[in-house]
């Protein structure tokens, strides 16, 4: 259990407009809202039967609430020369306690997908068959991470798109004195404001025209699948 500052409790906020189009993998299924400050960007997750056990794992965490107050912990935007990914899912703020979140038991991976830019996967550690509750967002293509990390859905239109890049410009800072190891690339709003999402949760009835650009992405994403490559 670490203690931060209750200034660090402050969450992003961040202005995103229009509509575009995300490859997404395979079918689009359940769309998921992330909410953060006074914005949110939605998700849609896979309904391929290949992504079965990681979509139902991460809707898991989702039903049971145990993404709210969830914070990005990790970004490596700031180093060109590694893959470009923000990360998320472990680690819940409570007050201004930090805590880990409770995991379920880990899952096998399901390595389907290429790591597009604005797809979803789940964080692991070196056990290929260790992901619980972390996962990332590509900020670019990542194809290191192909046939390794399990990407099972994708931001929906620009919009989300925007507000993952604004997340991604943040200023990285090595926190790992005072939080531990796994803060060593914590992005901060100005500094001192963690970036903290108040919920994620399913989105009921999206759109038609949310829908739409789903469907699309999907098909777009299909097109442009990659061969399984090993990551480096």
């Amino acid at each position: 259990m670490r203690t931060i500052r209750p200034t660090l409790r402050v969450v992003l906020t961040l202005l995103a407009s229009c509509l575009g189009l995300v490859a997404a993998p395979a079918r689009a299924g359940t769309i998921v809202r992330f909410s953060v400050g006074t914005t949110f960007f939605d998700v849609a997750l896979s309904s391929d039967p290949a992504l079965a056990t990681t979509v139902n794992n991460f809707m898991n965490y989702v039903n049971t609430g145990r993404y709210t107050d969830t914070l990005i912990h990790r970004s490596t935007t700031y180093n060109p020369a590694t893959i470009q990914i923000i990360q998320g899912g472990s680690y819940v703020l409570d007050g201004s306690t930090i805590n880990p979140i409770a995991t379920d038991a880990p899952i096998p991976l399901q390595a389907n997908f290429a790591n597009l830019r604005g797809t979803i996967a789940m964080a692991r550690t070196a056990d290929p068959n260790s992901a619980t509750s972390g996962w990332f967002f590509n900020v670019t293509d990542n194809p290191a991470l192909d046939s390794n990390y399990a990407v099972f859905g994708a931001i929906t239109d620009s919009a989300g798109l925007a507000v993952m890049d604004a997340i991604a410009s943040l200023q990285v800072y090595n926190a790992s004195a005072e939080l531990g190891p796994a803060f060593a690339e914590l992005p901060l709003i100005n500094g001192n404001s963690l970036v903290v999402f108040q919920s994620i949760a399913p989105v009921p009835e999206p759109s038609t025209l949310v829908l739409a650009g789903v469907g699309l992405a999907a098909a777009a994403f299909t097109a442009a699948r990659r061969s399984r490559r090993v990551a480096r």
